[in-house]
């Protein structure tokens, strides 16, 4: 069995009056699943579409077949969440317009596999160095790619939040999946942007060694208040401790 060390935190921030992100973690009897979606539609909309995203999450990887691999599961969660959402945002006029970001990772024994839109991030710690795994569907990755702007200049531009992708725009969404080894000393950092684009990675790293996921998660929340808060703080740290190569065929009905 794997064993893993888990925290997370989200908070409202110093400016915005709701907390339109949305955490939850599920765990199995050989690793955890958890997620973070960053909603937006202002009001109630976005508060309701982030949660919406983890509910319908949860729901499908419950229910799916269980022959299914852990990336199809993942894919068909992250779908189905889309779908729910975009129907809502269609029918009910209040709700319109709505949508979230939605990244969900799960342990499963040494294996990561991830399910990704928008710009939530995915970071490894592993051997003293911090890598991004996702990229950002956003106007400003894309600019960084092409070379026309520096991460430094992405972080603070004024169109940092334009999205490429998310759930509830369009009827059928891309969603990235990502599958790899972990193995034990490995840290997953998942946070909502309104860390990121506050904490430089520098200082996320010094957070991550310099104590266990649950004081991790309180430093980045705080730092970033710190620097402003101007956005709703979400973050997660998972910390493999140990993780076995064989998981349980049954390892989707999660605390049983």
């Amino acid at each position: 069995m794997s064993e893993i060390d888990f925290f997370h935190l989200t908070d409202t921030g110093c400016v915005r009056e709701n907390n339109e992100d949305a955490v939850g973690c599920w765990p199995h009897d050989d690793g955890i699943l958890f997620a973070v979606a960053d909603g937006l539609g202002g009001h109630n909309a976005g508060e309701f579409a982030s949660s919406l995203a983890l509910e319908v999450l949860a729901q499908e990887l419950e229910t799916a077949p269980r022959t299914w691999t852990v990336e199809k599961r993942l894919k068909r969660g992250v779908q189905e969440a889309n779908l729910r959402i975009y129907n809502k945002a269609t029918t009910v006029p209040e709700l319109r317009k709505m949508g979230t970001t939605l990244t969900a990772s799960a342990v499963v024994g040494s294996t990561l596999v991830t399910a990704h839109v928008g710009d939530c991030r995915l970071y490894l710690l592993r051997g003293g160095n911090l890598t991004q795994l996702t990229k950002d569907h956003s106007w400003v990755w894309e600019q960084v790619q092409y070379g026309i702007l520096t991460p430094e200049e992405a972080r603070n531009h004024p169109r940092r939040n334009i999205l490429s992708r998310c759930l509830g725009h369009e009827l059928i969404v891309g969603i990235d999946v990502l599958t790899m080894n972990i193995q034990p000393g490995d840290i997953l950092l998942q946070c909502s942007d309104g860390i990121y684009t506050l904490i430089a990675e520098p200082e996320m790293l010094e957070f991550l060694q310099g104590g266990g996921p649950d004081s991790a998660c309180q430093s980045m929340v705080q730092r970033a208040c710190e620097a402003g808060g101007h956005d709703n703080l979400s973050v997660q740290v998972a910390s493999v401790i140990s993780c076995s190569p064989d998981a349980p065929r049954r390892w989707w009905q999660f605390g049983r």
